[in-house]
């Protein structure tokens, strides 16, 4: 089997590490990289310094970069996801396989699947899901798309570590942004968290108490332990939110995210679930999102009636 050529488009700091290590793994040898900023005063050097660095030709165009690949990843940025579609869309053909790595939403991927569809090139929905620069090409990635079950298993064979999701574009996009609900908002708590516990002077013991809380069991049991009693208790919870953000208030503290907690209990509360509940605790926590569930179809079938 002949090997493929690879085309990058955007040489930032992800292409780099994912060329390094394909490099090294020695079944890809043959990369190229498209960067619009690669002539750019004050980012080319650095790209250039990275293609250079790694034997990597940086093609003049799009069109050179297509005429060069055979498998082309987008690692620009997800608010030019389109924008680079649409222009590549006139250099694309059958042979080609078109991988979208931007952190964009669902709705974004399958726009821009659209677009490569009407090429006859495949479309693959790629997330990743860590850290490009500390894995390289064995960096997690979620893939989806009505061909990306090939694409995974073909890139696993360069060494990769690619998982298939689904057939439908934007499933993967969809799992990396929900996602990033709770990885970038749990990062945001603890800074908001740890800022007021370190003004008090109980930093240590916050943190002891909610590595209890939370590392005790796996996540999906520390879910059904907490959304239920959260939508129980949720009205008693937002008084309780009030006193934290008067105490953040008197410390000077940012309380943005209190605020938001706040905000997504008295959001619950209105829908009254203690109350449809009976007082009633479940055991799992599917029995809110069923019901939130049930309440959003009801306002869509409302809505268009």
């Amino acid at each position: 089997m002949i090997a493929p050529s690879i085309g990058f488009i955007g040489f930032g700091e992800a292409a780099f590490a994912l060329s390094s290590g394909l490099l090294e793994e020695k079944k890809i040898t043959s990369i190229f990289a498209y960067d619009i900023n690669s002539d750019h005063p004050l980012y080319g050097a650095m790209i250039r310094e990275r293609a250079a660095a790694l034997g990597i030709p940086l093609t003049a165009s799009l069109k050179e970069l297509c005429e060069n690949t055979t498998h082309l990843f987008c690692t620009a940025s997800a608010k030019v996801a389109e924008m680079i579609a649409e222009n590549i869309q006139p250099f694309l053909h059958t042979d080609h396989c078109y991988i979208d790595m931007n952190a964009a939403s669902p709705m974004t991927m399958e726009r821009v699947a659209a677009r490569i569809a009407e090429t006859g090139a495949s479309f693959i929905d790629a997330a990743v899901m860590d850290a490009v620069p500390l894995k390289k090409h064995k960096v997690p990635i979620y893939v989806s798309g009505s061909k990306a079950l090939g694409f995974a298993e073909e890139a696993n064979g360069w060494g990769m570590n690619v998982t298939f999701i689904g057939e439908t574009p934007g499933s993967s996009s969809a799992i990396k942004m929900f996602r990033s609900i709770f990885m970038k908002g749990v990062s945001a708590l603890l800074l908001e968290t740890l800022h007021a516990s370190r003004i008090y002077g109980v930093e240590e013991t916050v943190l002891a108490s909610l590595n209890e809380s939370i590392t005790a069991q796996p996540l999906q049991e520390t879910a059904d332990l907490l959304l239920p009693r959260t939508a129980i208790h949720a009205e008693r919870r937002v008084a309780e939110m009030s006193e934290v953000m008067a105490t953040l208030g008197m410390l000077g503290i940012d309380a943005t995210m209190s605020e938001a907690v706040a905000a997504k209990l008295q959001w619950l509360a209105d829908h009254r679930i203690r109350e449809l509940w009976n007082g009633h605790l479940p055991q799992h926590y599917d029995a809110l999102l069923e019901m939130l569930e049930g309440k959003n179809r009801k306002k869509t079938d409302d809505y268009q009636n």
